[in-house]
């Protein structure tokens, strides 16, 4: 018996199957030859000895028996010892049985000799045959008994004997052959099958990998998007789930650190900030990374539960994360919706956990916001100005208005910005800040943008060729190829001078993606148009975009105007002045309101105004007259 333990199993498993017939071929034939020579031999060979060997023998058949009806295989170790035992017994049983028959011999004419040598070996054979998982005790089976037969054969001296003994020797030697030739197939096998179980078992374990993979985020080893969509519609199908709270987070100042101190320390921050958060969980809560600087969160139970877990997040984000040297702050803003209280499909649930979100991050301007009936409402408000979004015609719904960029010392009109007002036939009039917000999110910003561009492009043409003309640019359009072909497809047609347009983009816009917004932004310039950053001092990372963005000008915000009556806000004007002028870029103030505001930006050296000082945002085509009026003013005076 060799050490191989797989191969034991299986030799264990042929003999259940094989014994029970080798113990029933063993008790057929001896009851047989027994009931034949009763009348010749003594009654300790016909009855003594074949009562035991036959008790024996029904012993280890209902044995092999309940063996065969519990098909489960043994442990390895405990198959060993059991081929063990039947090597020993096969060799005992063997002995017994071939001197039981030899003893016959002696009793008996020609035919109950002829039937005992019949009965040895047609048994004989029989035996090995069922023994071919184990040949080693087939071959011991049939050393004992076919050369014990043969020599009782050599032993009478007769040539038919002696013919009969040389023939079943022959017959034994190719039988014990075929069986070594039959088992060596069998080893292969099972080693083969060996192989395929272990091939198996890693497929099984790699498929569970790769599920886990698939179900993981590679970074911060947090559950990903997919898995959050998996138990999103788990506890949604779930009858049982009771409440519990979806929540969605979003980094309010994370792509400013990627590119100001790399994605290297954008990934160790992430990580940092699973792991922190992972440790305010309880209660069965689970936090998800859903991508980039979105963060998923399922929270089972009751809406105090979920409004304090997610107060403990916010405030968790609130605190700086040390990074090396560096000590980087950022914060969060979590959208919370319950379940049923938000509603009991999983869609809803993620659209109204976004929507709070969204309201998080830019009317709080940070920190946990719940989803309520006052949210819903807006929901419903922003769903109706969306379809009718996409039943407008914006070439004849959309109306255009410009507010005039003047010489702050001249009061002549250099530029206008145009600005588009909506009056929906389906939901009446619509604030520039409430669609312009819808339709970014849903992509239907790029119809109204090139609408704007062509009714302005023919406005131009009632406009002085030295009054330039500005166009507001999202980050969706910035984004989009598609849609700044068809901007420079427009202007080509126009025939309108590239050096007239301006574009605005305001620094939120070029802080989704700075490296694509740069190349997009280059190509406009590419084509003579000059580029304005819009709102400037209210982004991130001011003095990264001045430095490397493609720019021309720029528009400070009209929150800095409203300060510089202090002393303070005065200073960060001048600043932005004076970096400008060493940067060769114009600037632009906005919101210029008051006579005050405007002597404060003159005597700081500031050249291009705008705001209700000068003139409010008015119809197109009242804006011809507009510019030929105020070409005639001081704009000192």
């Amino acid at each position: 018996m060799g050490n191989d333990s797989r191969l034991a199993v299986a030799q264990v498993a042929g003999l259940r199957r094989q014994l029970p017939f080798l113990y029933a071929l063993l008790i057929v034939n001896s009851l047989a030859i027994a009931l034949t020579h009763r009348h010749n031999m003594p009654v300790y060979l016909s009855t003594g000895i074949p009562a035991a060997l036959l008790f024996l023998s029904a012993m280890r058949l209902l044995h092999w028996w309940r063996h065969a009806r519990h098909p489960d295989p043994p442990n390895p170790a405990r198959a060993q010892r059991q081929l063990r035992l039947v090597t020993l017994l096969g060799a005992v049983i063997a002995c017994a049985y071939v001197a039981w028959a030899l003893a016959l011999f002696r009793y008996g004419g020609a035919v109950d000799q002829a039937h005992v040598m019949i009965y040895l070996t047609t048994t004989t054979i029989g035996c090995i045959f069922c023994l071919a998982t184990v040949p080693q005790v087939a071959l011991l089976v049939g050393l004992i008994v076919i050369p014990s037969f043969i020599g009782a054969c050599l032993l009478r001296q007769d040539v038919m004997y002696t013919v009969i003994a040389v023939n079943v020797a022959l017959v034994l030697v190719v039988l014990l052959r075929v069986l070594f030739n039959g088992f060596d197939h069998f080893r292969q096998q099972v080693a083969s099958q060996a192989r395929l179980n272990r091939q198996h078992g890693e497929l099984i374990r790699l498929n569970a990998e790769n599920e886990r993979l698939a179900r993981t985020d590679s970074l911060t080893g947090l559950p990903n998007r997919r898995r959050f969509q998996d138990d999103l519609d788990e506890l949604v199908r779930s009858g049982t789930a009771g409440p519990f709270a979806v929540g969605l987070l979003d980094l309010d100042r994370f792509k400013p650190v990627n590119d100001t101190f790399g994605h290297h320390v954008g990934d160790i921050l992430l990580v940092r900030l699973a792991e922190r958060i992972a440790g305010l969980l309880h209660g069965g809560a689970t936090f998800y990374r859903l991508g980039g600087d979105e963060f998923g969160l399922l929270v089972p139970g009751e809406a105090l539960i979920a409004g304090a877990i997610g107060a403990r997040i916010c405030q968790a984000l609130e605190e700086p994360f040390a990074i090396g040297e560096l000590t980087i702050a950022v914060g969060g803003s979590l959208g919370v919706a319950l379940f049923p209280g938000s509603g009991v499909l999983a869609t809803d649930l993620f659209d109204r956990a976004d929507y709070a979100l969204y309201h998080a991050k830019r009317v709080q301007g940070g920190g946990l916001c719940l989803f309520t009936h006052d949210l819903e409402s807006a929901i419903r408000r922003d769903r109706a100005i969306e379809a009718a979004l996409q039943a407008s015609v914006f070439d004849d719904e959309l109306q255009l208005y410009g507010q005039p960029i003047v010489g702050a010392r001249t009061g002549r009109v250099e530029a206008i910005e145009l600005l588009a007002r909506w009056h929906s036939p389906l939901v009446g009039e619509i604030a520039p800040a409430d669609f312009i917000t819808v339709a970014e999110r849903s992509t239907l910003i790029h119809a109204i943008t090139l609408a704007v561009f062509r009714k302005g492009l023919a406005a131009a043409r009632t406009l002085p060729d030295a009054v330039a003309l500005s166009f507001n640019i999202s980050a969706c359009d910035l984004h989009s190829p598609a849609t700044l072909a068809a901007i420079e497809h427009e202007l080509l047609a126009s025939g309108i001078a590239p050096s007239r347009i301006w574009v605005e983009v305001t620094e939120t816009a070029v802080m989704r993606e700075p490296a694509v917004a740069a190349r997009m932004l280059q190509r406009l310039r590419g084509l003579g148009m000059k580029v304005a950053l819009d709102d400037f001092g209210t982004g991130h990372s001011s003095l990264s975009n001045l430095h490397q963005l493609p720019l021309d000008k720029v528009k400070i915000d009209r929150s800095f105007i409203e300060g510089l009556r202090e002393k303070r806000g005065s200073s960060v004007v001048e600043a932005m002045l004076g970096l400008c002028r060493a940067l060769s870029l114009d600037c632009v103030a906005e919101g210029v309101q008051t006579s005050e505001q405007l002597e404060g930006l003159l005597r700081m050296g500031c050249e291009h105004v705008q705001g209700f000082l000068f003139a409010e945002p008015l119809p197109i085509a009242m804006l011809p007259e507009v510019v030929r009026i105020m070409g005639r003013r001081d704009a000192v005076t």
